[in-house]
């Protein structure tokens, strides 16, 4: 048996996430590595898995979960995106220091989980 748990979180008021995302970056998301569309209703691993000649049995389940935290803790999580990361320091101290800004004081996340369980075929 195999188990991959995740996902990254987003914030869960799209008018609040366009005025973060759009002064600065097109988007902060890492794309599926297989190419599947956020979409579809087999994500990333579990198409790759569903493909893979070792596996059977792919399932899929997604736990809703809901967080709110404040802006500052907000900001402190895209300090860990790689999309940030990329910038340079300066111009990643002044962009937090600017979405901190036009955040409100606490912003709701959806931070749901998507579960793939996979069984290992028995003949390998």
């Amino acid at each position: 048996m195999f188990t991959s748990i995740g996902r990254p979180v987003q914030l869960a008021d799209p008018a609040v996430a366009d005025a973060v995302r759009a002064p600065f970056l097109d988007s902060d998301e890492i794309p599926s590595p297989d190419g599947t569309p956020p979409e579809h209703a087999m994500q990333w691993p579990g198409t790759e898995l569903r493909r893979s000649e070792r596996f059977t049995d792919v399932q899929q389940t997604v736990l809703e979960r809901w967080l709110t935290i404040n802006a500052r803790d907000y900001v402190g999580y895209l300090s860990t995106v790689s999309a940030y990361l990329e910038l340079p320091t300066e111009a990643q101290q002044q962009i937090f220091g600017q979405i901190e800004q036009i955040l409100p004081e606490t912003v709701e996340l959806c931070a749901d989980l998507i579960v793939h369980l996979v069984r290992r075929r028995s003949d390998q």
